[in-house]
């Protein structure tokens, strides 16, 4: 049997007007992925100015301050609960929580890390 299974972080919390109820609780979830190293492409006319100012160049890279360093955010699921859902569920996520997610025939699980 396929099946999925990934652990996200909980980034965005919003409550947003909904047609049909009123009022609904929008999850986003995100996975944190490693970020690849910057690419250099070489040449046989590379300069030895060049081949000495690329690791310069990517250690400037690993040391920016925006962001978690080294890693990328990529958008894994969205989840839109009711109001009177959102009420329900105990205990709510609060943002940065790591949750589990396990996707098979038919079945989609998230639950606790």
């Amino acid at each position: 049997m396929f099946e999925v299974e990934f652990k996200a972080t909980l980034v965005s919390k919003t409550i947003v007007h909904e047609p049909l109820e009123g009022e609904a609780v929008k999850l986003e979830l995100v996975e944190e992925r490693s970020m690849p190293p910057p690419l250099v492409i070489s040449g046989p006319g590379q300069s030895e100015l060049a081949r000495e100012v690329v690791p310069i160049v990517q250690q400037v890279v690993r040391a920016m301050p925006f962001g978690p360093h080294g890693k990328l955010r990529v958008p894994r699921l969205t989840l839109w609960l009711t109001r009177s859902e959102w009420e329900r569920l105990e205990p709510k996520p609060e943002l940065g929580d790591e949750i589990q997610v396990k996707v098979s025939a038919g079945r989609i699980e998230i639950g606790g890390a």
